[in-house]
């Protein structure tokens, strides 16, 4: 059987004659096998985001204090602008 007819939903068989006596050597559908391959993806993907979720988590929560930062910095300097404490702190 060839590769094209295994693709069309036959099951593939290879037989081993030894005195008469058939041993199956593999037996696949390889639809069934396809089929598998499909749900395995969701699996790795899973498996990646949950390697790069520590990294992507502490990217994020650096930009987010970066930001929150330099927000915080801006108001307290338009709020209290004028004060010789502010010229202290830099």
């Amino acid at each position: 059987m060839t590769l094209a007819q295994a693709t069309q939903g036959k099951p593939v068989t290879a037989f081993l004659s030894v005195d008469k006596v058939n041993f199956v050597l593999e037996s696949r559908d390889y639809e069934f096998a396809l089929a598998t391959i499909k749900h395995m993806v969701g699996g790795i993907v899973m498996a990646v985001l949950l390697l790069l979720s520590p990294f992507i988590i502490t990217i994020s929560l650096v930009a987010v204090a970066a930001l929150l930062g330099n927000a915080l910095k801006e108001d307290a300097e338009t709020r209290h602008k004028g004060s010789s404490l502010v010229e202290t702190n830099r």
